[in-house]
């Protein structure tokens, strides 16, 4: 009999101890945390001989066998160590860390103590799973292509600012949404997925829209996330002979594969619950002395925390070769003139764009000798304060010189390369100065509305079509 003790008495230890009870050869033994009436709390609805205040008195327990950690991620890394130190089998939530260098650590100390350490990836252990892969692996949709990951949120409003979820650092959605998306493409395309293109949505330093975009040499890869939309929650798998579409991608019990024309629909039961599979897999491991899993083994937990590391690189780290990519964006997309009829044409090559994307827009091109307004378009699902958001872009472009998304980049580089821009209000992407062959300033195209650094991108797009130009694209969340 496996006696297990948990570390933190959240929603998700509740959820745990409730499916343990399903597992004959293991039985709750302990739960630890920082408030003795929560523990009696928790000890009364899932009954357990012990309670600890205190996580360190828990670990000190010899009757342990196992522990799951149920803490907020940054807090994983710490007491995933301590534990298997402590000679404790360590099933640790997911993410089961912050970064791939906090897993190395992991990796390191599993392999010195020989103790058994998992990340509770609960989404490779379901029935619908581990069918779904199977049937892949028999080549039933031939030679994976493509991937498409989703798992979106609309998280309440009142847990903003409530929840660790949104605090800066171990908050926002790729930590705690996004790993779950991260697994799906580790596990059918490798490890040697790159980072092509990030879209996010970011704010006070918490990530709560990400789209990014993937490859691993001809195959390409999409990990999508968020807190503030819904979106479909599924993986769409593309293969040569044919498609699966998972649903519900975290716990997935149900998927379509499409073959020639036809679907055929696979609904597969959880065992228990969407939790059981993986704590019953765990117990097998421990039973047969076990140190790694081979569902999800070390080597993916850091390929997967390697994934989301370099996701945040995109919308954390800017580098001033960054400002050189906008600057020539700037250099190479100039007009010999620019007459009414240009400012006609960009205006409708814009709107020729839109449908490519997922919201509506406002377009002003302002004519600056004047401030004349040369052309304006508003979409019917936005309103007149969009074009006071151009205008807000407009005014930091104007002050920089320099596009608005240029203005965003510099003011996030240190004060060394941008102190002069400290004092603008609002950088985002969305506002591009329009010059002539000798830089004189002659308009400026203003476009608010798509977010996530589309804004700057359709612009980019809708110029370097009209002036039949390659230009160079900066990959990075511009807001």
């Amino acid at each position: 009999m496996i006696r297990w003790g948990i570390i933190g008495a959240g929603k998700i230890a509740h959820r745990f101890a409730k499916s343990l009870a399903y597992e004959e050869d293991s039985v709750l033994y302990a739960i630890s945390g920082r408030s003795q009436e929560k523990m009696e709390a928790f000890q009364k609805e899932y009954p357990c001989e012990k309670i600890y205040i205190g996580h360190k008195n828990l670990l000190k327990d010899e009757n342990v066998d196992a522990v799951y950690i149920a803490l907020p991620h940054a807090m994983h890394k710490e007491w995933a160590l301590q534990a298997m130190r402590a000679g404790k089998a360590v099933l640790c939530e997911k993410p089961a860390v912050m970064n791939a260098a906090e897993m190395e650590e992991i990796i390191a100390v599993s392999k010195e103590t020989g103790v058994l350490f998992m990340e509770a990836q609960k989404s490779r252990f379901t029935p619908g799973y581990l069918k779904l892969k199977e049937m892949i692996d028999r080549g039933e949709i031939g030679e994976i292509r493509s991937i498409s990951t989703s798992f979106c949120n609309q998280m309440p409003a009142d847990r903003f600012g409530t929840s660790y979820h949104t605090e800066p650092g171990q908050g926002g959605c790729l930590l705690d949404g996004g790993v779950y998306c991260a697994s799906w493409l580790n596990d059918f395309l490798g490890e040697d997925l790159k980072v092509e293109h990030v879209y996010g949505n970011i704010r006070k330093g918490v990530d709560f829209y990400i789209d990014a975009r993937l490859s691993a040499g001809n195959k390409q890869g999409r990990l999508e996330c968020a807190f503030d939309r819904k979106n479909p929650q599924n993986a769409v798998i593309e293969g040569k002979k044919g498609t699966i579409t998972a649903e519900h991608l975290h716990r997935c019990d149900a998927f379509a594969v499409s073959r020639n024309g036809k679907e055929e629909r696979f609904e597969v039961p959880y065992d228990h619950d969407d939790f059981y599979s993986q704590i019953h897999h765990f117990v097998t491991l421990l039973k047969e002395g076990k140190t790694e899993s081979d569902i999800m083994p070390l080597k993916d937990s850091l390929a997967c925390a390697g994934i989301m590391d370099q996701i945040r690189e995109y919308f954390t780290v800017y580098t001033i070769e960054d400002l050189r990519v906008l600057e020539k964006q700037e250099e190479m997309l100039r007009y010999e003139s620019f007459t009414d009829n240009d400012a006609m044409e960009l205006g409708h090559k814009i709107w020729s764009l839109l449908p490519e994307y997922d919201n509506g827009i406002s377009i002003r091109i302002i004519r600056e000798r004047d401030e004349a307004v040369m052309f304006s378009w508003l979409s019917d699902v936005k309103a007149e304060k969009n074009y006071m958001y151009g205008e807000m872009k407009r005014q930091a472009s104007l002050k920089s010189g320099h596009s608005s998304c240029w203005t965003w980049v510099a003011k996030n580089l240190s004060d060394e390369h941008a102190p002069e821009y400290a004092d603008i209000e609002m950088m985002s992407g969305g506002a591009f100065p329009v010059r002539l062959k000798d830089g004189t300033l002659t308009a400026t195209l203003c476009v608010s509305g798509l977010h996530e650094g589309k804004d700057h991108e359709i612009m980019i797009r809708a110029l370097a079509e009209i002036l039949h130009q390659e230009v160079p694209v900066l990959h990075k969340v511009t807001a």
